[in-house]
């Protein structure tokens, strides 16, 4: 639910139109679609349509030999991450996600170099859903990327990857000058875990945006830790926005019935 959360209003704030497809979070590999459910014949015919020459033909056929989960598609799909179409590129990105393969660490990595940023955006998501931890240095650098989305793309992977030595990094990027990258870091911050964050995080119940304190406030719950109760009780107190006040208010409680 607090991921839930926090992506919607990062999508909100990020004012993203097709680029929305980096976030899209792929099933978990036991309710992906088996190979069973699609035939040889058609995964086949998707690995030739992956060639096509038209955009949606191209982006289609990835979408589909995502969800058959066939290890055949890897390799076509890592090979669609140099379609000279950005979408396309965005689109493999997202299926090697779903295909969950960790041979696609490596090229997803050397995407995060990509002209587009919404290309570089999905890459980063990505890297953090395969749990490498190869990729835990080239996210960190991305945390510096010159495109706010792909800064707060980098901040969820790193969370996915759960890593401690991010932290230091992510605590510098509470303090990016863009309020959904701000709570992309907080997020991630809540999802690793590591009482380090715990003060930065404090102090982020001061945000002035209303998506940060809220990412903060659910991060703190995360981490469980009992000396942050005053301050996220004072936060709960000042909060004017009422549908922010009661999951602040939510996250609080969960705070408070945390084990010592």
């Amino acid at each position: 639910m607090k991921r839930f959360v926090i992506l919607t209003l990062f999508l909100v704030a990020s004012a993203t139109d097709l680029k929305a497809l980096i976030w899209q979070d792929p099933l978990p590999v036991q309710q992906r679609t088996t190979t069973e459910s699609r035939k040889p014949d058609d995964v086949n015919r998707m690995l030739e349509r992956i060639k096509g020459r038209t955009t949606a033909e191209r982006r289609e056929a990835i979408d589909a030999l995502a969800e058959s989960g066939d290890p055949r598609a890897v390799d076509a799909v890592i090979a669609a991450l140099k379609d000279q179409e950005g979408d396309v590129r965005a689109s493999a990105a997202n299926a090697l996600g779903q295909l969950g393969n960790r041979r696609a660490v490596e090229p997803l990595i050397s995407m995060l170099n990509d002209e587009v940023s919404f290309v570089r955006a999905a890459a980063a998501r990505v890297l953090g859903q395969l749990g490498d931890a190869k990729a835990l240095d080239p996210l960190t650098t991305s945390l510096r990327d010159g495109n706010s989305t792909v800064r707060g793309a980098a901040a969820m992977g790193l969370g996915s990857l759960k890593e401690s030595r991010s932290v230091p990094a992510l605590i510098s990027a509470l303090r990016d000058e863009a309020p959904d990258v701000r709570a992309a870091v907080a997020t991630a911050l809540g999802d690793i875990r590591d009482k380090r964050a715990v003060d930065p995080l404090v102090q982020a119940l001061k945000d002035e945006s209303r998506m940060v304190k809220l990412a903060a406030a659910l991060a703190l719950a995360d981490i469980g830790e009992k000396r942050a109760v005053p301050a996220l009780t004072e936060a709960v107190a000042n909060e004017k926005d009422e549908e922010a006040k009661s999951q602040m208010k939510e996250a609080l409680q969960r705070l408070v019935a945390a084990p010592d």
